[in-house]
């Protein structure tokens, strides 16, 4: 056994790991679906531990397989980094090991389409809701479903357009507001729908239901957007030093410790991925 894989093993056995190899790949292949591309690195720390041959182990062999493709995308700093997305036969795979993990069938698992403008962004969406998913377990709850921002807003207009087309502009409005209540997003003083970056149902420890709307500010928040957006439930999480130092001025979100979401177009470029 190589050295790496020694250390490896033993981190795992030391921390009384019960997930088995096969339990992590299905999660980690869900959650490459659910937010249609995930960084590698982001992937290795959430599902793996941070364990470099583990991920490469389960990459390659869903590379194989057919299952994932690996592209390399560029961070607003110019560092590139590893983004893995599903094949079709990946997202079929993907269902599959949702529905076993117990989500709701209405799931959404596709390919996107990568643009480097949006990478850093998408990516700390997905740290954001890995660390709410380990938040509501710790308290009991199991993820039923995660809906991002797009399918989020698609909803609602769909839903808006339709009755516009039958009924007029008022009744669209209408439809609107109703729409947004069943999908528990707030609506402000001006009758603007709120929209988060992501959305987690769960269920709690005594079945009931319940949702986390999350929200990733950047550095080009203003204060009364995040202040709007906290005041409505959202939890906060920034996504740079900028976001946090402002989180931490207002007292609010993950970022009130002045901490913020670390991607890995925020990491030294020199450190390699296996």
């Amino acid at each position: 056994m190589r050295k790496g894989h020694r250390r490896e093993y033993a981190a795992g056995r030391e921390r009384g790991s019960t997930i088995s190899f096969r339990e992590r790949c299905a999660g980690a292949l869900t959650d490459i679906g659910v937010h249609g591309a995930v960084s590698y690195r982001d992937l290795s720390e959430t599902r793996f531990g941070g364990h470099p041959y583990t991920t490469r182990r389960a990459v390659n062999g869903w590379i194989d397989d057919g299952l994932v493709t690996e592209t390399t995308a560029t961070g607003p700093n110019g560092n590139p980094f590893k983004i893995l997305t599903l094949t079709p036969l990946g997202v079929a795979k993907a269902r599959r090991h949702a529905a076993a993990m117990g989500m709701d069938r209405g799931q959404a698992i596709g390919i996107p389409r990568i643009r480097d403008a949006q990478a850093r962004h998408d990516t700390a969406v997905y740290i954001a809701c890995a660390r709410e998913r380990e938040r509501l377990r710790e308290q009991g709850a199991r993820v039923r479903r995660v809906r991002l921002d797009p399918e989020l807003k698609g909803a609602i207009a769909r839903a808006s357009e339709s009755e516009r087309r039958k009924r007029g502009r008022r009744a669209a409005d209408a439809e609107r507001h109703r729409m947004a209540r069943e999908l528990g997003l707030p609506v402000d003083d001006e009758g603007r729908v709120l929209h988060p970056d992501a959305q987690i149902e769960y269920e709690d420890a005594e079945g009931r239901t319940g949702r986390v709307n999350i929200e990733v500010a950047s550095g080009n928040y203003s204060k009364e957007t995040v202040k709007a957006k906290a005041a409505a439930g959202f939890r906060v999480h920034a996504s740079g030093p900028a976001a946090a130092g402002m989180l931490k001025c207002l007292g609010l979100g993950s970022g009130g410790d002045g901490s913020w979401l670390k991607g890995p177009a925020d990491r030294d470029p020199a450190s390699v991925e296996l």
